[in-house]
């Protein structure tokens, strides 16, 4: 209906007119009516009112449907900016000439620029490596390539500064470059990890290569040492035959080439470690036949070697029997050490989650707090006469087999040795690894 307003009115208005009209030029004035002229006269009135009043109508639909554009387009526009601003990336946009045209709010909040200042400013005022990033540019677009990405360092308002992610789209008309968009990341954290990451990683290289070359020389000085080392254990052997009154020297002396040679195997056995190979192993069976082994020298000891198993579960693992066997043997005459008064170790196994986790519980003197995070390491030792290889050779085997070792004491009240082995059916390990 309003599509015919303008119109409809007009046209009411013209009849009304003629009809007050032919009322006072007929009526009042008396004239006498010629139809043909009177109608034909109406006519061309009402349907020339009605052709005006036509382009009156379209010029209203036009202005009312800019209205309507114009009303939903800033409602568009505020739409995009609420968007924009709330977005955590910085959206930026330059003209052909890397002058900035747009920025969004994040900018402000992350660089402290508002965005008043900032637009109108070439896009390499906020950043570092000025050069290389101008590089990188030029080569992108020398190569028409369309978008890109750079990590980039980026300065503050106040002076600090941050690593910015750039991703961005560059636009081309007729061959030429008229601009680009993209967005801006803070990944500073990211990069910080990325730095912590490759100094670990180069510190562990270079440790890892001096434990390389601190092995290579301790299974070459073992080498060197026990050849001569043979020689005069037999001409000692000889002299004390020779010497009777004499042969509580040679005893010492004995015991110490004894533990001398102990030293270089254990040294031999960390430099140079043996092929493991894996295979179902029974951990109850294990400690059966390691507690009968040394339940003898526990008793000399006065030790009680007191069992606590958890029969009912079937706590298989893959791995070396022989050197689990040794781990376990280990760390129940370290038990046996720690209380030269006797006492008692507990032996405790059960199933936590996908792992076996057995315990070796001593009342021993326990170890200090400071010295907990050293055990393990090659020559730390608690012991007096102790060369800490011992532990090492235990973190070894348990690390081969994909385990943990984790050790709780306390000074006083003695100390616990955890291990935990992943069980037969829930991870598979490779058949050998040396």
């Amino acid at each position: 209906m309003k599509r015919y307003q303008g119109r409809i009115i007009a046209t009411l208005l013209a009849m009304t007119f003629i009809m007050f009209w032919n009322y006072l030029f007929y009526g009042i004035l008396g004239n006498k009516i010629n139809w043909p002229v009177d109608v034909l006269f109406t006519m061309v009135t009402l349907i020339s009112v009605w052709w005006l009043t036509l382009y009156i109508d379209e010029s209203n639909q036009l202005v009312h449907k800019l209205k309507e554009s114009e009303k939903k387009y800033k409602e568009l526009s505020d739409q995009t900016k609420r968007i924009m601003d709330n977005l955590q990336e910085i959206v930026f946009q330059t003209d052909k000439k890397g002058i900035i045209t747009f920025l969004n709010q994040p900018w402000t909040t992350l660089t402290g620029y508002s965005i008043e200042e900032s637009l109108g400013t070439m896009y390499n005022d906020y950043f570092d490596q000025e050069e290389r990033v101008i590089n990188h540019l030029v080569f992108h677009l020398e190569n028409k390539e369309p978008e890109g990405r750079i990590e980039v360092m980026y300065h503050r308002k106040n002076g600090s500064k941050f690593w910015g992610e750039v991703h961005y789209k560059l636009y081309y008309k007729n061959g030429q470059f008229i601009g680009s968009l993209g967005t801006l990341t803070d990944v500073t954290e990211r990069k910080k990890t990325e730095m912590e990451l490759f100094k670990s990683n180069q510190r562990l290289t270079m440790q890892s290569q001096k434990l390389a070359m601190a092995g290579q020389l301790a299974a070459g000085i073992a080498h060197e040492v026990r050849n001569p080392l043979t020689s005069v254990n037999g001409f000692l052997q000889l002299m004390k035959s020779e010497y009777p009154d004499r042969s509580d020297y040679f005893d010492i002396i004995f015991s110490e080439i004894k533990r001398i040679d102990s030293v270089l195997g254990e040294l031999l056995v960390l430099a140079k470690p043996h092929q493991v190979k894996f295979k179902k192993v029974n951990i109850h069976s294990v400690l059966e036949q390691v507690i009968t082994l040394l339940e003898t020298n526990a008793v000399l000891s006065h030790i009680k070697l007191e069992k606590v198993f958890h029969t009912e579960e079937n706590l298989q693992v893959n791995g070396d029997e022989n050197q689990i066997k040794q781990v376990f043997i280990n760390l129940i005459k370290n038990g046996i050490e720690a209380m030269p008064d006797g006492g008692k170790i507990t032996i405790s196994t059960k199933k936590e989650g996908n792992y076996a986790k057995i315990s070796f519980k001593d009342e021993g003197t326990g170890i200090a707090q400071d010295h907990l995070k050293k055990l393990g390491k090659p020559f730390f030792s608690t012991k007096k006469e102790g060369t800490g290889l011992g532990l090492t050779i235990c973190f070894n085997i348990i690390g081969a087999h994909h385990g943990e070792m984790k050790i709780d004491s306390e000074l006083g009240k003695g100390s616990t040795f955890h291990i935990l082995l992943p069980l037969r059916n829930t991870e598979c390990c490779p058949q050998t690894i040396s």
